[in-house]
């Protein structure tokens, strides 16, 4: 006798499956690289990054490449 039916995974129950796999993948992309350090903002790595720049800033100011209004102004900007 032979059977009408799809099997588990035929008909809807299979279209239901890949769309939830598909979803999962995008929601799992998305939210992963908002909270890696590498691409998404991350405050702690911002804080670094101002720090650096002001060193380097003052590093300019010290060896005479920058005036210091112009090291007041970098500074400013950077907070």
């Amino acid at each position: 006798m032979m059977r009408l039916g799809l099997g588990i995974m035929g008909g809807g129950f299979s279209l239901i499956f890949w769309i939830i796999i598909i979803i999962a993948v995008i929601y799992y992309f998305n939210n992963g690289n908002i909270n890696s350090s590498g691409s998404g903002y991350n405050r702690s790595n911002s804080s670094y990054q101002v720090n650096q720049a002001e060193t380097i800033a003052k590093k300019r100011y010290a060896e005479g490449e920058i005036t210091k209004k112009e090291l007041d102004d970098i500074i400013n900007d950077l907070r």
